[in-house]
């Protein structure tokens, strides 16, 4: 080879490495900008009687809870159940925001895989029903039990 084909050659390489450079830094970029949005996405659901608004982060975790005063006035375990029943439907939106902001990446090839943290959504799960509290006039049995250990 002499100098010009080497320049020549020097020439094509120092292009294909600026493109890839120039590919690299979109794809981080466009990486950063959807986990920012991914952690910015949040889920809201509210009881069909309006009695329970719940607000979850994109991680599920609760950031608001609003009882109305008609939810106060209801059984403890009802209302423990439906915060419970709401709370997991908001996550289910939270997860379902993440999941837009990474599947058009995935479509894309930019993204391989969605992060792991995101697990399928599921139907809320109805709570078990409380056990039965023993009476204050129930000294027969014994006070300590080993029936949850």
């Amino acid at each position: 080879m002499n100098s010009d084909e080497l320049n020549r050659r020097a020439g094509e390489l120092t292009a294909r490495a600026a493109d890839l450079y120039s590919r690299v830094h979109r794809r981080e970029e466009t990486l950063r900008a959807a986990r920012e949005r991914a952690v910015a996405a949040t889920g809201e659901a509210s009881a069909p009687d309006g009695s329970v608004r719940v607000t979850v982060d994109a991680g599920g975790m609760v950031t608001g809870l609003e009882l109305a005063p008609s939810a106060l006035a209801s059984n403890p375990a009802r209302l423990a159940a439906l915060v419970v029943r709401v709370a997991q439907e908001a996550a289910g939106q939270a997860r379902a925001a993440v999941r837009e902001v990474y599947t058009p990446l995935q479509r894309e090839g930019v993204l391989r895989d969605a992060p792991v943290l995101l697990p399928e959504p599921t139907s809320p799960r109805v709570a078990p029903p409380p056990r039965p509290r023993p009476r204050d006039d129930d000294f027969e049995r014994p006070v300590l039990r080993d029936d949850g250990w």
